[in-house]
């Protein structure tokens, strides 16, 4: 018969590994929940970074109608040059088209959660323009100005 001493030993056995597994569980669950909470987080930061595009295309088509709805305007000491419906084209101060110059206008921090462009695709054909700036994290932020609309997306690239 075992002694009274080693079956209070034994119990408080038990109730140690039964608390290293509730702790282990709880960590565990912890650690799957921040993924998906981490994941939300980075794909709510790239929907702002497209609202604030929208936003910057709209503050400089706001400065064009004042300005008389000129071609070219000197905004920020940069040279902006229009269309004819006000929005701002990717063409730099050389009259070349120009995705990153055109990131730079409309979306001048160019950070997202501390990533930047890591490439710049572009597709420019006849007066419709489209930039795709891709990130680390497998998304993108794309940048259109097709039949004169204006549009600022978000994309994600599969794994």
């Amino acid at each position: 018969m075992p002694s009274k001493a080693s079956l209070i030993t034994n119990l408080e056995r038990s109730r140690l590994v039964i608390w290293l597994l509730v702790i282990i569980i709880l960590v565990m669950s912890f650690l799957l929940a921040w993924k998906d909470v981490e994941r939300e987080a980075s794909d709510t930061a790239f929907l702002v970074a497209s609202k604030r595009v929208i936003e910057q295309a709209g503050y400089y088509k706001q400065q064009w109608l004042l300005a008389g709805q000129k071609q070219n305007l000197k905004l920020d000491g940069k040279l902006i040059t229009y269309t004819g419906s006000g929005w701002v084209l990717p063409v730099n101060a050389r009259q070349q088209n120009d995705c990153a110059f055109w990131l730079d206008v409309l979306y001048p921090e160019k950070e997202v959660l501390g990533s930047f462009p890591v490439a710049i695709e572009s597709e420019f054909i006849g007066s419709s323009y489209r930039c795709n700036y891709l990130y680390n994290q497998n998304q993108f932020i794309s940048i259109g100005l097709i039949n004169n609309k204006f549009s600022a997306k978000v994309g994600f690239l599969a794994n």
